[in-house]
């Protein structure tokens, strides 16, 4: 199909053709289009030059389709079809959609909020899918391009300083903040340090060993950037690509290591680890879901985000 024909020739005479085609009859074809009986003829006088045949001829009890009209009417009718559901506005069935979306997450996100949403989003949703890959350097830039729909990250909650542990949100990304947490230790049951509540501070987190898992590639994060201000630093011993290898890691070994409270919380019910409180003052973090402008108005994808609102923080999605 040649698109470019298209251009030259007014759409608006194939409305004209339907209706013509429907009442046999210019008079009420010019009544139902409000119409003048003059503009009705030369309608039908340029919609003969389109289609080089008269399409419609007088007899003694109206006009009567030509041959090619009766053609040209059940393709007529499917176009005008299809080009009145182009301007229908969107909308999203969740109970027999069948839409694909991509989504990004954080390890320690993914961690969180999978169990708490994915069985009753897809008890309202039965078929839709959903395709889930780690946050990684590239995954801001991805979303921007379309290639990942939604995104769930994490902002520090510190400015004003001259470095950056994550990176900054492209402006055209929108987010919405889903919950603020602060930072914990995690150490096995039997761990020295333990033994020691008291003498548990600084220096003694200092002294001893840590697990980091990446993030975005990198394995300093702010609790490094603010050691370094105050001329410390920590003794990282392991670095790993996931949190989960993380706690596998320290709960056979001394080593510490330092996340978030919420999946603090969430790995003493899965692994033989006790909390410690982070013996140094640090800004607290927002979890982050985000996407692209371009989906503001999507009603799936308006569903999907009040969907995982609903039950990542129900007292959010109350508030809203």
């Amino acid at each position: 199909m040649k698109v470019e024909s298209l251009a030259r020739i007014d759409l608006n005479l194939l409305v004209s053709l339907q209706v013509l085609l429907e009442e046999q009859s210019c008079t009420r074809a010019a009544e139902r289009l409000h119409l003048s009986q003059s503009a009705m003829s030369k309608t039908l006088a340029r919609l003969r030059d389109v289609f080089q045949d008269p399409l419609l001829v007088r007899n003694a009890h109206g006009m009567l389709p030509t041959p090619h009209a009766e053609q040209l009417r059940d393709p007529l009718q499917i176009a005008l079809q299809h080009v009145s559901k182009l301007l229908d506005p969107p909308s999203f069935n969740p109970n027999v959609s069948r839409r694909h979306f991509t989504l990004t997450s954080i390890d320690s996100a993914y961690q969180l909020f999978l169990p708490s949403y994915f069985g009753p989003l897809l008890s309202k949703a039965p078929n839709i899918e959903l395709d889930y890959r780690p946050w990684n350097a590239q995954s801001a830039h991805m979303l921007t391009q379309g290639q990942i729909e939604l995104g769930i990250t994490v902002k520090e909650n510190v400015s004003n300083v001259p470095w950056k542990s994550t990176v900054e949100l492209p402006t055209n990304l929108h987010s919405q903040p889903l919950k603020d947490d602060y930072m914990v230790c995690l150490v096995r049951r039997d761990h020295p340090a333990l033994a020691k509540k008291s003498r548990w501070n600084l220096k003694t987190y200092l002294k001893s060993g840590h697990v980091q898992a990446y993030c975005e590639g990198k394995y300093k994060w702010m609790l490094d950037f603010i050691l370094a201000d105050q001329g410390y630093e920590r003794i990282i011993a392991a670095k790993v690509p996931e949190f989960q290898a993380a706690l596998t890691i320290i709960q056979h070994s001394d080593l510490i290591f330092t996340g978030p409270k919420q999946f603090a919380t969430y790995a003493k019910q899965h692994y033989p680890l006790v909390e410690l409180p982070l013996p140094l003052e640090l800004p607290t973090i927002t979890y982050l879901l985000t996407w692209h402008e371009r989906f503001d108005e999507d009603p799936g994808h308006q569903w999907l985000r009040q969907m995982l609102v609903e039950y990542i923080n129900p007292e959010l999605s109350v508030a809203c």
